[in-house]
């Protein structure tokens, strides 16, 4: 039972590690399964909570894309 349960976990650490940047990240502490985000999907959310607010005005749409693409610039590209 703890072979299958140590080979379950081991698949799903593996998955976790080949996710696309843009996706969630999956990691275990303390024996607790722990979700956390990125950074480019923090910049996504916040773009869209701030279109949320425009309330269709194109002036302020346009103002949160930009914000949006200066985050993307900031903190998702990669470095080589």
């Amino acid at each position: 039972m703890k072979l299958i349960t140590a080979l379950c976990i081991q698949l799903l650490m593996v998955g976790a590690s080949i996710a696309d940047i843009n996706a969630t990240s999956l990691t275990i502490k303390n024996g607790k399964f722990i979700v956390a985000q990125s950074y480019c999907g923090m910049c996504a959310d916040a773009a869209t909570a701030c279109r949320i607010k425009c309330n269709g005005s194109g002036t302020c749409i346009q103002a949160c894309d930009d914000d949006f693409r200066d985050c993307v610039d900031q903190n998702c590209r990669r470095r080589y």
